[in-house]
């Protein structure tokens, strides 16, 4: 794996600030930043085009639009506004996808008609994410999540999706959602890797102690995380590839040791 194609998440080292992050992953030769919402809030606009322009960093995703139930409870069309301010973010910043997290059921009666809601948001979202030139990238979530975060959770689902909405959609493939899918390695090959925005690495840590915030370090789990980005390279991906790892131990250390050891690991993966 080239240095410049890959990034580390906001989420991996959240102690830093946007400046912070980016200036550190700069130094230790990345090519990318992949952004969270409230880091940009914090920073401003102004100032991160300043900095990503100064660090040289592209910017492969900005999470995160979505969360339906959670938006829906704001009034009927919070989630499309949503979705419009954090595509505007992603233009501005010259993010290529905004990552879409689903939500889970909120007050629906079941997840067909959650899924049903989460279709008719990016139906109409897609038409300015098309005008913007950004991506709004379908993040399948893993079944654990299904009722609460994320109601997407296979990639044939994220898959027939894009399929449906067209060119301003894509997928994101992300380690801890997706290792244990059976359809993975369909998935990983050519007919479907143009739909592929990003992947996002990282390992799930056996025994697992919390949903959301307990992933492991990559090469320190059960995902084959080598044999993925293997697989990946043979069959023709040429994306970015992200370092996302939600985890209350790794966010106790230095984020320079951190990052120092995500950019060890992942340039490492494709000859292990």
């Amino acid at each position: 794996m080239e240095p410049q194609r890959l990034a580390i998440n906001q989420i991996t080292t959240p102690r830093w600030s946007l400046a912070e992050a980016a200036q550190g992953y700069a130094r230790q030769g990345v090519g990318g930043i992949g952004v969270w919402r409230d880091k940009l809030a914090e920073c401003g606009l102004p100032q991160a085009r300043r900095l990503l322009r100064d660090t040289g960093l592209r910017v492969p995703s900005l999470c995160k639009a979505g969360d339906l139930a959670q938006l829906d409870a704001r009034g009927p069309h919070a989630a499309l506004e949503d979705c419009r301010r954090a595509i505007d973010e992603a233009a501005a910043i010259g993010a290529a996808t905004v990552v879409f997290v689903g939500g889970g059921m909120g007050a629906h009666a079941s997840l067909q008609d959650a899924r049903g809601r989460l279709f008719e948001v990016l139906q109409d979202a897609a038409a300015f994410a098309r005008q913007a030139g950004v991506s709004l990238g379908i993040e399948p979530f893993h079944p654990m999540h299904a009722a609460e975060r994320g109601c997407v959770n296979t990639l044939a689902q994220a898959h027939r999706l894009c399929q449906a909405l067209g060119g301003a959609t894509s997928v994101v493939l992300d380690v801890f959602h997706c290792w244990w899918d059976p359809d993975l390695h369909t998935y990983l090959a050519p007919p479907y890797l143009a739909a592929v925005s990003t992947v996002q690495l990282c390992d799930w840590r056996v025994p697992t102690r919390h949903p959301v915030t307990d992933r492991a370090m990559v090469g320190d789990g059960a995902a084959d995380v080598a044999g993925l980005v293997r697989r990946l390279e043979a069959n023709g991906y040429r994306g970015p590839y992200e370092v996302e790892i939600f985890s209350t131990d790794w966010w106790e250390r230095d984020p320079a040791d951190v990052t120092r050891l995500c950019v060890q690991r992942c340039l490492a993966l494709d000859r292990a």
